[in-house]
């Protein structure tokens, strides 16, 4: 599998609903006019639409660009919005419409979603960016995961200079504790099988690895996760270099 750039679809998602919030704006107008453009058009060129247009719009760029600064713009953003719409629904509870309260119910969603769940991370940390990835080789071969005094047999499933997708062998079935947190550090033993069309040699490699990704518990890849290489030795880089030559 060759490398790749992909955010995830949640992060996609919520950048185009906050696109489509002016467009929902501009539909309710529609609906309040009946269609007639003259009652329109003041409407849709009006101080108020204009800065919902761009407050929504910054949001969405915000959201996507996935950094330090964009995401504390973002929070003092809805911050600012959220307030101003709920004084407003607190004054004027008669002029809101089931679209307005919508955006309302969306805007403050998206912010608890992110104060609350894991996506926060990768804005936080950029080193915790599990989407930005080197080139990978699909493989199988064993793994070992040294944690907490426990060794934890998995599956390399994916490999690239930088880091490698496992996945543990039920380790829950057999009471292990194992790495949750993104994070985390812990020890990490590989055995590279070649493919029968390589001459390399079996090779053993001994690394520190940090959980950067963890699939759902209910997915596919249960017990899957994302580890990123840390303090990787020159030769153990020219390693794995030749290695994801000779079979990629």
């Amino acid at each position: 599998m060759r490398g790749y750039k992909k955010r995830p679809l949640a992060i996609a998602l919520i950048a185009l609903g906050f696109l489509l919030v002016p467009m929902v704006g501009a539909a309710g107008l529609f609906l309040q006019a009946e269609g007639a453009w003259p009652l329109m058009k003041p409407l849709l060129t009006s101080r108020y639409f204009l800065q919902e247009w761009i407050l929504s719009w910054s949001a969405a760029v915000a959201v996507y660009v996935v950094s330090k600064a964009s995401f504390a713009y973002f929070l003092l953003l809805s911050g600012y919005v959220l307030t101003t719409r709920f004084m407003h629904l607190a004054t004027h509870p008669t002029l809101e419409t089931p679209l307005s309260l919508g955006i309302t119910t969306f805007w403050f969603a998206v912010v608890i979603y992110f104060l609350l769940s894991e996506l926060k991370t990768p804005y936080l940390n950029p080193r915790l960016r599990w989407w930005t990835r080197p080139r990978r080789v699909s493989l199988s071969c064993a793994a070992t995961l040294f944690y907490q005094g426990a060794k934890i047999p998995a599956t390399v499933l994916n490999l690239s200079e930088g880091g490698v997708f496992l996945k543990l062998n039920e380790p829950v079935a057999q009471g292990q504790p194992f790495p949750q947190r993104l994070g985390e550090e812990f020890q990490l033993e590989m055995v590279l099988t070649p493919s029968k069309s390589s001459k390399r040699n079996l090779a053993m490699l001994g690394l520190r690895g940090q959980l950067v990704w963890k699939a759902a518990s209910a997915s596919l890849y249960r017990y899957g996760m994302g580890i990123r290489f840390l303090a990787i030795s020159g030769q153990e880089k020219r390693l794995l270099r030749d290695y994801l030559r000779d079979e990629g």
